[in-house]
């Protein structure tokens, strides 16, 4: 997306992991609902797919927002969107996974900030990928045991 497609949905700007990044959260339901147009009249590309699916999910779970971070393509920036949850008071970049447990054979979506494409783009990204490793993980809701990702949101129920 454009600077300027970014900017018809959100002017909200927060700074994660030291990026200046534009943010859609639950509740700015005039910007949700001009990214859901927009996601409309742009089914066909996969990425406003995507982003259809996520709005979706936002709406249904708590804490959970979409950002738009910068990436350089060909000397143009572009503004592809990430999921971020809010966890220890932070926003994170995740990755929703379906994970499992091998003790057990509990099976659910997950939230994962240790996904490396989450962090591409930022010169600091070994760093912060090292720090999203020492966060306290969920463990599996139903037994205890180690899930099949490093989650730090678990769907119950």
């Amino acid at each position: 997306m454009s600077t300027e497609e970014v900017l018809e949905i959100t002017n909200r700007m927060e700074k994660i992991d030291g990026e200046d990044v534009y943010i859609l959260t639950r509740g700015m339901e005039e910007s949700i609902e001009k990214l859901r147009v927009k996601t409309k009249i742009e089914k066909e590309d996969a990425m406003f797919s995507m982003l259809d699916r996520d709005l979706e999910f936002i709406d249904n779970h708590a804490g959970f927002a979409i950002a738009f971070r910068p990436v350089k393509w060909k000397n143009v920036k572009k503004w592809i969107p990430c999921m971020l949850y809010k966890y220890g008071g932070e926003w994170r970049r995740v990755v929703l996974q379906y994970a499992d447990c091998s003790a057990c054979g509990w099976h659910g979506n997950t939230a994962s900030p240790t996904e490396p494409d989450l962090y591409i783009t930022l010169e600091n990204r070994f760093e912060i990928l090292k720090r999203m490793g020492q966060l306290s993980f969920r463990s599996c809701p139903v037994c205890g045991s180690r899930i099949s990702t490093k989650a730090i949101w678990i769907e119950e129920g």
